[in-house]
């Protein structure tokens, strides 16, 4: 059954490229991890300057040792420092 997170966050200001940046290159590692079918960044239509990024797993346990890498815990941790307070960090299974 697919696992997916959802993650939706507003760069602080100045710091969009960096946030884009970053989400690329954690886009690029959570996307090589086992389990994970496919991972997309997306902007929204409206002007509110956030950025979103979704990741499609097999399973949970997927999900949670690509959450579990050094890598891309250090690449979440910088993410952090450069986005609004406040960003939603989502987890959804299928029904």
């Amino acid at each position: 059954m697919p696992y997916i997170r959802l993650s939706i966050m507003k760069p602080r200001r100045g710091e969009d490229a960096r946030v884009e940046e970053l989400l690329r290159k954690l886009d690029e590692a959570v996307a090589a991890t086992p389990g994970c079918q496919v991972t997309y960044l997306m902007r929204p239509h409206d002007d509110s300057g956030e950025i979103a990024r979704l990741a499609i797993y097999d399973s949970e346990e997927a999900a949670e040792h690509a959450a579990n890498d050094t890598h891309i815990m250090a690449l979440r941790s910088e993410i952090h420092l450069c986005v609004e307070p406040g960003h939603i960090e989502r987890a959804f299974f299928t029904i």
